[in-house]
């Protein structure tokens, strides 16, 4: 397909999709690693593209195992990846023309996976390229030769993994550790033995869990004693979950569900492990593992929504009534993880905040002049910082004019005196090429974040028509939540859930990376709802400051709660 990329220029901008991964996490969290080599490389590629009769602009830069600002390689033996299933659901919608990669090995390393991939992205006329591979998919050589490297890519990727097996198998076999020493251990020599700093850490744990029979009492007690991690953290609920269930502090390893004996001293005894695992297994047959929870509703906003108090994210966690029914909801990750430690633990039910951002979406559009505001009042920043950074682009041209002028007189007194006055000047000339390369660099630099801004400039009429196109895509598919669920984050990029009172709240919506706009008052029961959870009052556009929460009267047709009051029917 790279050679025929050209064959029939499209009209308009060509939107292409930057797609680039690795396979180990070391070099993925490496600073100016493979992954920014590999964004380099296509972004320059695209740019020679531009300069052509053809307008490419990359719209997507997808990086497999990037999430929240940290970076993590990913194989490439399937299809099980989060970038890589987006870039199909952007060639499905229609919302690229052009994939670019710099080894088609960045994209699949399984023939079976590369083909259907080439089938799809042919299906909605979306071109495949490869940097280094300069080959020709629609011709039948072209197929061959690309079927081989796939092929070859492939049985790499299995011999590597065979290797590996063998290595862990071999030292599992032999006793020696397979992994990191966990929190309490440190290598000595090639195995495991005590780290008598964190040690008693390890042994409270064990002691304490048995007494108080509860994670959530061990994790509190935890935090009363100021116990900390390593790394200075305190305490959470995965963490000691895992030092409780860990069989290498009894002198054992877990390999493909077998246990191998291993060559340290054990640090708690057999008979005590085994204790812990049963209380562990039937505390978690009484509190319904999430493994047995039902997955029937779709959570609108799973991704989306975060703890006003923390900041950390909310996550779908449905809960069982005294009747048996399952209720939805969302409850705080840091809260979960720390039992109440780190952000109070409190459970919303979901129902009311998806409904809730949904209609405030939906009405959104119908109130033109209050998006123009909220436009308006987001601008004045992005203004102010562009005239900053106009400012000060204009006083480092003015000083490298200058300093390229003294060095252009410099230049002309060694033409002039020869060898004699060169000696004399050098190190002023020194100084001069220091000073220009620094004054060169941060122009490059204050262009970059000149244009980085403008971008970031909210058109009005562009959200106003999004958001018409969001209302026509809802009610077109009101009966398949899951659409609507991966529609939202094309036009939602947060929600923030700030808690009032018990049972009280405000959502902050961010639209297209901007918190532009409040949602009003949310109103859920306080405890445990037994008819299901409800939502009070209409959408309003409003500035981030100086908000006022809309005049409610009269009680919320679905659970009879007021706007005043949280009641319970």
């Amino acid at each position: 397909m790279l050679k025929n990329i050209d064959a029939a220029p499209k009209k308009g901008p060509i939107h292409v999709a930057a797609y680039v991964r690795v396979s180990d996490n070391k070099q993925a969290m490496k600073e100016d690693g493979s992954i920014d080599t590999q964004l380099d490389f296509i972004s320059k590629f695209c740019e020679i593209k531009s300069g052509t009769d053809q307008n490419w602009r990359l719209t997507e830069r997808l990086v497999e195992g990037e999430q929240e600002g940290k970076r993590r390689g990913k194989s490439g033996k399937n299809t099980k990846r989060p970038a890589y299933q987006k870039l199909l659901q952007l060639a499905q919608a229609r919302m690229i023309d052009v994939v670019v990669v710099t080894r088609l090995e960045r994209i699949s390393r399984n023939v079976a996976d590369f083909l259907q991939l080439v089938a799809t992205l042919e299906q909605y006329d979306v071109k495949l390229v490869s940097l280094r591979e300069n080959i020709d998919l629609t011709t039948p050589a072209g197929r061959l030769i690309t079927v081989v490297l796939m092929a070859l890519a492939q049985y790499e990727r299995e011999m590597t993994s065979a290797r590996v097996r063998d290595k862990i198998l071999w030292r599992v076999e032999k006793g020696l550790p397979i992994g990191p020493p966990p929190i309490g251990m440190k290598m000595v020599g090639k195995i495991f033995g005590p780290d008598e700093r964190f040690l008693p850490h390890v042994q409270a744990a064990q002691t304490l869990y048995l007494e108080l029979q509860s994670v959530d009492r061990l994790i509190r007690e935890f935090r009363e004693r100021g116990y900390r991690t390593p790394s200075g953290k305190f305490y959470v609920k995965p963490v000691l979950c895992r030092m409780l269930r860990n069989p290498v502090y009894a002198g054992k390893q877990e390999h493909k569900g077998k246990l191998f004996d291993a060559l340290w001293k054990p640090v708690r005894s057999w008979e005590i492990h085994e204790k812990i695992h049963a209380l562990m297994d039937r505390n978690d047959r009484r509190n319904h593992s999430d493994r047995r929870q039902p997955r029937e509703y779709v959570y609108l906003l799973q991704g989306l929504l975060r703890c006003g108090r923390c900041g950390h994210k909310m996550s779908p966690k449905p809960g069982k009534g005294r009747s048996g029914e399952y209720y939805h909801y969302y409850h705080c990750v840091a809260a979960e993880k720390s039992a109440g430690g780190a952000c109070p633990k409190r459970y919303v039910p979901a129902e009311a905040l998806d409904h809730t951002v949904l209609a405030f979406l939906k009405q959104l559009h119908l109130k033109p002049e209050r998006i123009r505001a909220a436009s308006e009042k987001a601008n004045e920043s992005t203004s102010e910082t562009l005239s900053k950074l106009s400012a000060d682009l204009e006083r480092v041209k003015i000083q490298l004019a200058s300093v390229r002028t003294k060095l252009g007189r410099l230049v002309d007194v060694v033409t002039e005196g020869g060898k004699e006055a060169m000696a004399s000047i050098r190190e002023r000339m020194r100084a001069l090429e220091s000073e220009r390369s620094e004054l060169e660099a941060t122009e490059a630099r204050l262009k970059s974040e000149l244009a980085a801004e403008q971008t970031q400039e909210i058109v009005a009429a562009d959200q106003i028509r999004a958001l018409t196109h969001f209302n026509q895509i809802v009610k077109a598919n009101e009966d398949k939540p899951d659409r609507i669920k991966a529609i939202i984050p094309r036009f939602v990029d947060y929600v923030i859930l700030h808690e009032e009172t018990m049972g009280e709240g405000q959502l902050e919506v961010g639209i297209f990376g901007d918190p532009i706009a409040l949602a009003p008052e949310v109103e859920w029961p306080v405890g445990e709802p037994e008819d299901g959870p409800g939502f009070a009052g209409a959408s309003q556009v409003v500035g981030a400051e100086g908000f006022e929460p809309p005049s409610l009267s009269g009680p919320d047709p679905k659970s009879g709660a007021s706007a005043s009051s949280a009641t319970r029917p």
